[in-house]
């Protein structure tokens, strides 16, 4: 026997399975008709609450976070250093970080002969044994460092985020030196080396801008 289309859709509602199936599609229909707050609504009421704080302290904190996140990303060493949850803490990792900078520049090329792995250990960017150095997330210390009284929030910050910026510019060239050579006309990883070795100078002068601050 053979029965129309419309047979067939009379027959198949007609079932209780067909009933159970509709009711299914109807609560289905009710969930998927619940308002979900949007993301872009939670940034932007996020975003106003930031800007709208009257403490420019709390503002220049929420800004010098944005500037960097570089340091903190990507995989973590295998030893972290300790995070300066005191004072007194986050200026030992600043001194340590600075003795640090200072010991890379004055033995350059010692330690930039094992290629630019070694020298993004010493800034903190890279981790090839047991520790870390004190430069790892430098941006903790500077977090702690300049909610001090005594510190000028403003300049610290400028100076900080100077800083910041030429460890991300160092740890660059360090890692493209990596990288460089190969076939046809190829940039020698000696020129990137160089290149690391300028931006590491460039550390030190604002380590020396940075601690005359604290």
């Amino acid at each position: 026997r053979y029965y129309t289309i419309v047979q067939l859709l009379q027959i198949i509602m007609m079932t209780p399975r067909s009933i159970m199936l509709l009711l299914s599609l109807v609560v289905a229909t009710t969930a998927w008709s619940v308002p979900v707050p949007s993301k872009a609504t939670t940034t932007t009421t996020t975003s106003t609450a930031l800007f709208s704080s009257s403490d420019r302290r709390s503002f220049l904190s929420g800004t010098t976070a944005v500037a960097t996140v570089i340091l903190t990303s990507g995989p973590a060493p295998a030893l972290a250093a300790a995070a300066a949850a005191t004072p007194e803490a986050a200026l030992k990792q600043w001194k340590d970080s600075v003795a640090t900078i200072d010991n890379l520049y004055e033995n350059w090329d010692t330690i930039s002969k094992q290629g630019g792995d070694a020298i993004r250990k010493e800034l903190g960017t890279a981790n090839f044994g047991t520790t870390a150095s004190p430069l790892f997330q430098i941006d903790k210390a500077f977090r702690v460092l300049r909610d001090s009284p005594d510190v000028d929030l403003v300049e610290f910050t400028e100076q900080s985020e100077e800083f910041a910026n030429a460890l991300v510019r160092a740890d660059t060239m360090a890692y493209s030196s990596n990288f460089a050579g190969g076939s046809g006309k190829p940039t020698p990883p000696q020129v990137y080396i160089d290149k690391a070795k300028i931006e590491v100078a460039d550390l030190q002068r604002l380590a020396k801008a940075v601690s005359a601050l604290l």
